[in-house]
């Protein structure tokens, strides 16, 4: 009897320790949860006063690290999160959680059928996007898949696992390709994404949507900042990450398309110390795309 009720406590325990591991937007969180999460890396030490601690994280101070970053220091730690909020989007698909108008969508069965799919993966190749969409361009059927498998890849299952390797190799350039689960690909080269201070990315906010849910197509559950909450007095809103992203399923079947890079892109808020709000950010205009004035 005791060994009986001995396991089914170490099953119960083991139950609960694979759900903490999963993603945040998996876990029961409320209204603010995203928030309340960036907010929580980089407390209050307890021998700093408030008064200190706001006035430095206004200012740009990363408390966590005790130091100012900049704007290009800050870059490959947030590549790190970049990548954990991919991972994040593939495991939502994984799981069923994404919904459109029509009700749940079931993309676990897609994502089962290809290994490949609904998966992170890193090239070491230090390509641009603009070199990767010429790669495409020149392609006749951009969607088979044949242009990538030329290249080696890896699988990126943990955030961690391009951390390490851009201290392995110093920072050297890679590209990001996450798969949907009909294995389309989002390519992100080795200039796909760049940590933008204040000052450069207000004209992209003024102009941009803050999105806090798209009702067709939901990946993370809504999610707002508090009304009443001025950004800036916790060191969020010093620094965006902007990534850009090809697709080269993007209107393949069109004549004379001239890139399969998007017109829009994410502006995600960061804190000081380089971690990034998965939700909500602003949707924004890639005013230096065009493709015969359509938009994507």
């Amino acid at each position: 009897m005791r060994s009986k009720k001995f396991k089914s406590l170490f099953l119960i325990a083991a139950a609960a320790a694979a759900a903490y591991m999963l993603y945040p937007y998996l876990k029961p969180v409320g209204k603010y949860a995203y928030w309340t999460e960036l907010i929580a890396k980089d407390p209050k030490p307890f021998w700093v006063s408030e008064k200190e601690y706001r006035e430095k994280l206004r200012a740009g101070y990363c408390w966590r690290d005790r130091k100012f970053y900049t704007a290009e220091e800050l870059q490959p730690k947030a590549m790190v999160g970049f990548a954990g909020r991919l991972l994040g989007l593939a495991e939502s698909l994984r799981s069923d959680f994404t919904t459109t108008l029509a009700g749940n969508a079931y993309t676990s069965e897609d994502c089962a059928r290809n290994k490949k799919a609904c998966r992170l993966w890193l090239m070491s190749h230090d390509y641009t996007n603009e070199q990767w969409d010429k790669l495409f361009l020149a392609e006749k059927n951009p969607t088979d898949h044949a242009l990538l498998a030329k290249y080696p890849e890896k699988e990126i299952k943990h955030a961690e696992d391009l951390e390490n390797y851009l201290t392995q190799y110093d920072n050297r350039g890679f590209t990001l390709v996450f798969r949907g689960p009909e294995e389309g690909e989002a390519v992100y080269g080795s200039d796909c994404c760049k940590v933008l201070s204040k000052a450069e990315a207000e004209p992209m906010i003024q102009k941009g949507n803050f999105v806090t849910y798209l009702e067709d197509a939901r990946v993370f559950p809504e999610n707002h900042i508090p009304a009443d909450v001025v950004i800036g007095d916790y060191g969020v809103g010093n620094f965006y990450l902007n990534p850009k992203e090809l697709v080269p399923n993007l209107y393949h079947w069109k004549k004379n398309v001239d890139t399969y890079q998007t017109n829009y892109s994410e502006l995600l808020l960061m804190n000081n110390c380089g971690d990034i709000l998965w939700q909500p950010y602003y949707s924004v205009r890639n005013l230096e795309r065009k493709e015969n004035g359509s938009e994507r």
